[in-house]
């Protein structure tokens, strides 16, 4: 519209309305930038809202070409970006309305308009051509920049939706897991109470032999925690993830897992301190996040050679990225992407089934959390646990 209004005349020598033409331009703009600002900023646009934006449009452009020739002028021709536009996102009742509207409009500009001041009428086929090219070009432009838009916005839809179905499929293996996990629990408990049993007889029967006595203490040790594990995973089977969660100091609860760590191996050795950026930094967890961060860092120690995994976690705005680092192999390339998939196979090479990964990374998610690994330089892997702050 501002081109029309302002190159008609020095360019094509038409003498049209600039001013009114101008006033429409700006009303227009007005429009679009209340739309854009103010009612988009309180609500996602409805079909009816869209239809409405498509509508003022129609109606800019229908006073445009009433001042300019009506449907002699060219640029009546811009109708059908709009119409494609509303096809392209309407419903089909509100596609329907614009077409219609826009096929009444045209007929009635057939008959009202005013006509161009042409300086040389004998040109108006020239002109008319001109106006076709023009009109041409600004409807290519417009249909491949919206259909460019709207291309990428639904490949960004569906890359989202594949990756709630995998999502999805992981937790669905997750409670499959969490059953049988279940069921496990409840299967064991006798065992390990008859082996504490036997313990307990032979502690009576081993006399005053102290290197025995230590052995059978450190068995009933590891007993006792076997049942713990399987008491805790038994009690918390059944309670909601995050609503269970309660507000944790994060450097408290840091120094707490890596006691526990140390306390079960006591020949790992995990380089912690604490940061001062994490004084007063609290978030919401439950035992399902501990495990999972417990679960990370026992596998970097076990991929370290010398049993040694390296701790440290900052604050990143809104965020606290918590980095475990091995001095490990490393993870092969073709496979370092793949690792926030559901194990297919069980992991012969290093006697796991992989499915310390899965439920780790279900956990932190269900959080809001990520979980990410990337090569160590020197060797090893980096593994890299983001967890949201409790908003103060």
């Amino acid at each position: 519209m501002l081109v029309l209004a302002i190159g008609a005349a020095p360019a094509l020598n038409i003498s049209i309305p600039a001013v009114p033409i101008l006033l429409i331009a700006g009303a227009l703009g007005a429009w679009n930038a209340m739309a854009r600002f103010v009612f988009l900023a309180r609500h996602e646009p409805g079909p009816w809202s869209l239809l409405l934006e498509l509508v003022v449009d129609l109606a800019a452009w229908s006073g445009v070409l009433y001042l300019t020739g009506g449907a002699t002028n060219p640029l009546i021709s811009l109708f059908l970006p709009l119409i494609a536009v509303g096809a392209a996102v309407l419903p089909a009742m509100q596609t329907w309305l614009l077409a219609a509207l826009s096929i009444s409009v045209y007929s009635w500009l057939w008959t009202h308009h005013r006509p161009l001041g042409l300086a040389d009428p004998t040109r108006a086929i020239d002109w008319h051509l001109a106006g076709m090219w023009g009109t041409f070009a600004v409807s290519a432009l417009v249909i491949t920049w919206y259909v460019s838009r709207m291309t990428a916005t639904v490949r960004a839809r569906d890359l989202a939706l594949a990756h709630a179905r995998e999502r999805r499929l992981r937790n669905e293996r997750i409670v499959a897991m969490a059953n049988l996990a279940a069921g496990a629990a409840h299967e064991m408990g006798t065992p390990l109470g008859t082996m504490r049993l036997i313990i307990d007889s032979l502690q009576a029967q081993c006399g005053d032999d102290p290197e025995t006595r230590e052995d059978l203490g450190t068995m009933a040790q590891q007993i006792s925690h076997c049942r713990t594990i399987l008491s805790r995973l038994t009690a918390s089977g059944g309670q909601a993830r995050v609503e269970a969660g309660g507000a944790l100091d994060i450097a408290d609860w840091l120094d707490d897992l890596v006691m526990t760590i140390e306390s079960q191996r006591p020949d790992a050795r995990i380089d912690w301190a604490d940061s001062e950026q994490l004084t007063g930094l609290r978030m919401v967890a439950d035992q399902s996040v501990t495990q999972a961060l417990h679960n990370l860092i026992n596998n970097a120690l076990t991929a370290s050679p010398d049993q040694s995994a390296t701790l440290a976690a900052h604050r990143d705005g809104a965020t606290v990225s918590i980095n475990i680092a091995d001095q490990g192999p490393g993870i092969p390339p073709d496979i370092l992407n793949a690792l926030h998939e559901a194990p297919r196979h069980p992991s012969h090479d290093e006697g796991g089934l992989g499915i310390g990964l899965l439920l780790s990374l279900g956990a932190i998610e269900a959080f809001g959390g990520t979980l990410r690994y990337a090569p160590r330089d020197g060797g090893g892997t980096i593994t890299t646990v983001t967890l949201p702050l409790l908003s103060t």
